[in-house]
């Protein structure tokens, strides 16, 4: 993690300017230093798990417990019970702390330091949302309660569009009512000439009775990752109901519900090869062993990715996506242990 930090802040360091850059920097990488170890967890359980095979075999504890009668799975309890621990302990800190400093980190990265990325992409200005009743909603930014400005298309069947009205904002009016100010509404009939027929008026303020609630429309901003479960959960029913992207929405949740689970069978992996490297009379050196686990953790981390890629595609379904870097890991534990 101290290697992964510092790279960044020298590949980053002459953007870090002007007055206070370096109290902006610390609290920058402090926040990654959350996001990072928490990534990095369950590669640092894999290479403890190798190491601590490596070092019982050095100190010829191995081959004790061996002749005693003491079997591999019951070497595996408590690794799998501390990895059963740590991922509770995860997943409950990414709710409680990552997801917060990951979206401070983007926030000082953007405001304070100027580099967008696709900020954009996931802090929308504006966003097109499907209503009821063949409803559709354009709405700016959200303010004071509202959104400004506001467009809304009413669709009737086969396709076409009935009416539409412009207003600077909407705000909720109670009882079910929403308040357009200064709005112009149009409607297109089919009567008439070969175009049909448009009625336009204008209003300083028009009342309209929308089905939709201020809690419907209302989406949250920010990268999915940055949502702790309760509104990610939230945020993927409303954008199933609404019309709006939520594939990414859901590959997050599988995923954020898999991780504790699955780094139990990826520390047994490691486990269970070192256990099947180790030679009488050739034992396996620390570094071969923090090799071992370096390269189970890259394995899995490629198998990841490749999974979620396949998720967002639409290839794969997100929770079966979520467990297969875990369904890895258990074959691999499963035939190691199988065979020992």
């Amino acid at each position: 993690m101290a290697i992964y930090l510092v790279i960044d802040f020298a590949d980053r360091a002459h953007g870090f300017t002007g007055p206070g850059w370096a109290r902006a920097a610390a609290e920058l990488y402090a926040n990654k230093a959350a996001v990072i170890g928490y990534q990095l967890a369950p590669a640092a359980l894999i290479i403890a798990a190798a190491l601590l095979v490596a070092q019982l075999s050095r100190r010829g504890e191995l081959t004790g417990l061996f002749a005693l009668g003491v079997r591999p799975l019951r070497l595996a309890l408590p690794l799998a019970a501390f990895a059963a621990a740590l991922g509770a302990l995860l997943f409950f800190g990414g709710e409680k702390v990552v997801v917060r400093a990951d979206a401070r980190a983007e926030e000082i990265t953007t405001s304070r330091f100027n580099k967008w990325g696709d900020w954009g992409s996931y802090h929308f200005t504006s966003s097109w949302l499907r209503g009821k009743e063949g409803r559709i909603f354009h709405l700016g930014p959200a303010r004071e309660g509202g959104w400004e400005p506001v467009r809304v298309l009413e669709i009737a069947q086969p396709f076409r569009i009935a009416r539409m009205i412009w207003a600077d904002r909407i705000e909720p009016a109670g009882d079910g009512r929403w308040r357009l100010i200064h709005a112009t509404e149009r409607r297109y009939g089919l009567s008439g000439a070969a175009g049909g027929s448009i009625e336009e008026r204008h209003a300083a303020v028009l009342l309209e009775d929308f089905p939709e609630t201020p809690a419907e429309l209302k989406l949250r901003e920010g990268r999915p990752r940055q949502l702790p479960w309760g509104q990610l959960r939230e945020q993927l029913r409303r954008r199933r109901l609404t019309g709006q992207r939520f594939r990414e929405y859901e590959v997050t949740l599988a995923e954020r519900a898999a991780q504790p689970v699955q780094i139990v069978p990826a520390a047994l992996a490691a486990m269970g090869l070192s256990l099947r490297l180790q030679r009488p009379r050739k034992r396996m050196a620390l570094s071969g062993a923090v090799a071992l686990g370096i390269g189970l953790s890259m394995a899995l981390w490629a198998v990841s990715v490749v999974a979620h890629s396949l998720a967002i595609a639409g290839v794969l379904s997100p929770w079966l996506a979520g467990c297969v870097p875990g369904m890895v890991s258990a074959l691999g534990a499963a035939a190691v242990f199988h065979r020992g």
